[in-house]
């Protein structure tokens, strides 16, 4: 089928953050064929649909993920990193079952549905049931199996994952893309991270790690191997590969030289995640400085609470500012740029662009609320006032998985219902921790 939208505004944030006002976006399959000024005389469609009040923009993409981590969304709150990391969630998650996942991998469907958000990059485990959920939700997902190398003595793991990848990468209508996943180097050895950048260059697969999260990680590395992360990463060959970086908070100047000449692909900034836990601010002026490009994710709703994007598009603009001291750095453009073509880019993907060509992967914000208005900067308005519950409309790869609020994908209700029941299980029936 082909359908036109016809909204109050479109944002083009791919021409400087251009402003459609009375615009319409025109799609079928999965692309975008025009994109515009209403159009009177415009060639007919199967099916119009009118939004006086929308703002239709590209659709926000999560460039770090562990999805089914809202199944501990609220557990272990307010503890320091590697307490947090070790103490608590890594034993929580080894009573998780490959259901428990898919039900949990589903609930951050919605809520990216719900939020905006059109793709987003996941790493974790009993990676069928992620990939399963994503088809079912019809979202778009880079998918990696979490991979320790202390677990994995016998490269077991790793040979899964690479069997998996050979299976999902020939399913879900380009949807689906598989990467490899080792955890970071302070759970993978140097042998162990050399292993699997030879598996993604003989496979052709990206990689997506945890890299400068935590002043600690920096500290035990350089007791360990008496080098940084950027160094551990380039002497094992990681960096040879499209690379998504997790965080990437505490990389030296020598560091980003070495990015710099050897990265492709890009950091992942998690502000929220990274506050929240006390690891820091991500210096993106200096990463910025260094031509490495920058996009945004929200790490797993155990450390962030939320999905939702635009919280991460304000706590970055928020956060450059508290840094640099200068409010003028990281502009509500830079945010809504960071967030979709930013994160787009990284991730190998020509999407977060209203264009004609380009993927069908959009949202409308209700620019009637009252906290929206008046609009005297809609961007900036998109930016620091509205929030992932401002979403009315949800479409990736031309398909409507969300409706003026409702998702048309999957059974919101019956998802919240397995997870409930599924973490009354793991609690023991008690409504506190596992």
């Amino acid at each position: 089928m082909r359908y036109r939208l016809e909204a109050g505004t479109l944002i083009v944030p791919d021409q400087d953050g251009s402003v459609i006002r009375h615009g319409q976006i025109t799609w079928e399959g999965q692309e975008i064929l025009t994109v515009g000024p209403l159009d009177e005389n415009a060639p007919p469609v199967d099916q119009v649909i009118q939004i006086p009040h929308g703002i239709v923009m590209p659709g926000l993409y999560n460039g770090h993920n562990h999805a089914a981590m809202t199944l501990l969304r609220g557990y272990a709150d307010d503890s320091p990193f590697f307490e947090w990391l070790q103490t608590h969630i890594l034993p929580a998650e080894a009573q998780l079952t490959s259901e428990d996942i898919y039900w949990g991998t589903l609930l951050a469907a919605a809520e990216m549905i719900r939020s905006g958000t059109v793709g987003f990059a996941d790493m974790y485990f009993e990676v069928d049931a992620v990939a399963e959920a994503v088809m079912r939700s019809g979202l778009r997902s880079w998918i990696s199996r979490g991979l320790v190398g202390d677990d994995d003595p016998t490269r077991t793991k790793l040979q899964e994952s690479l069997d998996w990848a050979s299976r999902w990468r020939q399913r879900g209508d380009g949807r689906i893309i598989p990467m490899l996943g080792p955890h970071a180097p302070y759970t993978c050895d140097p042998d162990y991270l050399r292993d699997v950048a030879q598996a993604a260059r003989a496979e052709d697969l990206g990689i997506h790690i945890h890299l400068a999260e935590s002043e600690d990680e920096i500290h035990l590395l350089k007791q360990r191997y008496n080098k940084s992360p950027a160094e551990i990463a380039l002497e094992t060959g990681i960096l040879e590969n499209r690379v998504l970086i997790a965080h990437g908070i505490h990389f030296s100047d020598d560091d980003l030289k070495v990015l710099q000449r050897h990265l492709t692909g890009g950091i992942i900034s998690c502000p929220v995640s990274n506050a929240k836990l006390g690891n820091g601010i991500l210096p993106f002026q200096k990463i910025q400085d260094h031509q490495i490009p920058v996009g945004l994710g929200s790490d797993g709703a155990a450390s962030t609470n939320t999905l939702d994007m635009f919280q991460e598009m304000k706590a970055m603009a928020w956060l450059q500012k508290v840094r640099t001291h200068e409010p003028h750095r990281f502009t509500a453009k830079d945010a809504l740029k960071t967030a979709t073509t930013g994160t787009a880019s990284v991730l190998g993907s020509d999407g977060g662009i209203l264009a004609a060509g380009h993927p069908a992967d959009f949202i409308v914000v209700d620019g009637s609320r009252t906290h929206l208005t008046p609009e005297w900067d809609v961007i900036a308005n998109l930016v620091y006032a509205a929030t992932g519950a401002d979403v009315s409309y949800t479409v990736v790869a031309g398909q409507i998985l969300m409706a003026e609020g409702i998702i048309t994908a999957f059974d919101e209700s019956e998802v919240q219902h397995q997870v409930r029941d599924r973490t009354r299980r793991l609690s023991g029936g008690a409504h506190g921790g596992l």
